[in-house]
């Protein structure tokens, strides 16, 4: 992945549209659909693009890589 451009943000801070760093699969992925699932203890953000294998998760406490705006 190219680091040039990029920015670390809290999960909360992804929008739709959003190219973000996928590390499990060494990959960028262009957000079309954003889940947050919560419980008593923390909340996961589970974020989508258009292909039936992209999907990547992260904790709310996680930092996310995303590509500059």
């Amino acid at each position: 992945m190219d680091n040039d451009d990029v920015e670390t943000v809290a999960p909360s801070e992804i929008r739709k549209g959003d190219v973000i760093a996928d590390p499990a699969a060494n990959r960028w992925l262009t957000v079309s659909e954003i889940q947050l699932m919560e419980d008593t203890h923390a909340g996961t953000y589970r974020f989508f693009g258009d292909g039936p294998e992209d999907r990547v998760a992260f904790e709310e406490d996680e930092q996310v890589t995303r590509r500059a705006r």
